[in-house]
């Protein structure tokens, strides 16, 4: 049975053995997250050029300019999101089976899958993490709400069962959120490298996360910890650039923390490749595609000290 901490290792190999997936992780979550923003950025350049007479006029044209152009940049942030979702589950439906097929080869797989295997996976794979993801959202909504209530309860009318409703839901936000996270890119994996159909890849992926749960559950945890590190790392590098204290000096600090936010982006998307690989491993190693590992040599016995020593001295 392949360790949480080998599963690990396999991953990171793996990204790192096949860095252009780890590159077109980062361009897709780039690309999603402007196109994410465009729609916020257009609505207020839109509302801004109204603003104009005296306050009160400016106010109220802002305001109806605000009311008007709500439904659409809601409709084309929806967009991109899907847009940006698809894309995704598109890259991980040509990405996944070459990270398994890594962990099980031990070895760069070969090139010129990528195009057969995302053609072949792309439906059954976008399927699978709508469900899978779903599934989270749904989850962590639902809780959120919950939360929401029991803080209003513990505001207005303090009670032991209303705090005691508050931290339950903060609890469960935090452990539940954790494990549908990797419900959802178990199903992917199985729908990705296994060909199971959507609904056939969330069952099978619920039951191998209830049989290998303290694997999985140690594998998300890693990840997140050295992802929390790479967002320390990254706070600490734009805390040490200067401060800009005029627009042609603000223009100038564009490009560092420009260059801090690409080579931040890089080393999450090779991490969120690591983590996809590490959970393709354990999956692999469930259906009995990974070879065991050998336990180690025992160290050689050290000589007794009394053996050691000459005849002659041994009293």
């Amino acid at each position: 049975m392949l360790r949480a901490n080998h599963a690990v290792r396999l991953g990171l190999r793996a990204a790192s053995r096949n860095p252009e997936l780890a590159f077109g992780k980062a361009l897709i979550d780039q690309v999603g997250n402007f196109l994410s923003l465009l729609p916020l950025a257009l609505g207020a350049l839109l509302v801004a050029t109204v603003l104009r007479g005296g306050p009160l006029r400016a106010a109220l044209a802002g305001l109806r300019a605000l009311l008007a152009v709500r439904w659409p940049v809601a409709g084309a942030m929806l967009a991109a999101l899907a847009a940006g979702f698809a894309a995704s589950m598109f890259f991980w439906a040509g990405a996944v089976p070459l990270l398994a097929a890594d962990a099980e080869l031990n070895r760069r797989p070969p090139p010129g899958n990528f195009a057969v295997l995302l053609s072949r996976g792309a439906a059954r794979t976008t399927v699978a993490g709508a469900l899978g993801w779903g599934a989270s959202l749904t989850f962590t909504f639902s809780c959120y709400a919950v939360l929401l209530l029991a803080a209003f309860a513990a505001f207005f009318r303090p009670s032991a069962g209303a705090f005691a409703g508050a931290a339950f839901a903060g609890a469960a936000i935090l452990i539940g959120s954790v494990l549908l996270d990797a419900l959802a890119r178990l199903t992917v994996v199985r729908a990705a490298a296994f060909g199971d159909s959507g609904t056939a890849a969330f069952a099978k992926a619920a039951s191998f996360l209830g049989a290998r749960l303290g694997a999985c559950a140690t594998v998300t945890v890693a990840f997140i910890f050295l992802e929390l590190i790479v967002a320390a790392v990254a706070g600490t590098l734009v805390g040490l650039l200067p401060v800009a204290f005029s627009p042609p000096e603000a223009l100038m600090a564009l490009a560092p923390r420009a260059a801090v936010a690409l080579a931040t982006g890089a080393v999450l998307a090779w991490l969120e490749v690591g983590r996809m690989g590490a959970l393709a491993a354990l999956v692999a190693d469930a259906e009995g595609l990974i070879e065991p590992q050998a336990p180690p040599e025992p160290p050689p016995v050290a000589e007794l000290v009394v053996e050691a020593l000459p005849a002659d001295d041994v009293i």
